[in-house]
């Protein structure tokens, strides 16, 4: 399988609705996110969104999913400053990550899926996932349409209401 690379949107939307741990169930040792994504988390917390902890926990603690990449090389970090002119630090850290590992990016920022479909970097979202998830025998349809209707209500602004045509 390959391995994804998370920025701060899909994780949120998960952990809005109190379902960060479905992500766990079909992730196990190939998802990833930033530290830039990590503070986004903490300075929601700090501001309140106690939801997104689950989320932050998926990375801090040690029996956690998500594991914590960083930039290494020159040409990661020239990249990232490239990006920095056109994406928040989370998104533009993971599609670093992505162009340079290979990494499929897990987003729905548009800018930063813009970005990466020029680059011809794979790509997820929130709804992908929700549909892998009907695949892999995780969620029955019905479920992950009431999970997208929950995110939806929630404030995530959904390419589609329903997942009965992607399914």
């Amino acid at each position: 399988m390959p391995d994804f690379i998370f920025d701060n949107t899909v994780l949120s939307n998960f952990a809005a609705i109190g379902k960060a741990d479905l992500l766990a169930k079909l992730f196990e040792k190939n998802a990833f996110t930033t530290i830039e994504v990590m503070d986004e988390l903490k300075r929601g917390i700090e501001r309140g969104y106690l939801h997104l902890i689950p989320a932050l926990n998926a990375a801090e603690s040690p029996k956690g999913w998500l594991e914590i990449l960083v930039l290494k090389s020159l040409d990661e970090n020239l990249l990232r400053q490239e990006l920095d002119e056109f994406l928040h630090p989370g998104e533009s850290s993971c599609l670093v990550l992505a162009v340079s590992r290979n990494m499929i990016l897990v987003t729905d920022d548009l800018a930063a899926r813009k970005l990466a479909a020029r680059r011809k970097v794979r790509l997820t979202g929130t709804v992908g996932l929700l549909v892998e998830m009907i695949h892999a025998g995780l969620l029955p349809l019905e479920e992950g349409n009431t999970l997208l209707e929950q995110m939806i209500d929630s404030g995530y602004r959904s390419p589609c209401d329903h997942l009965d045509e992607l399914v």
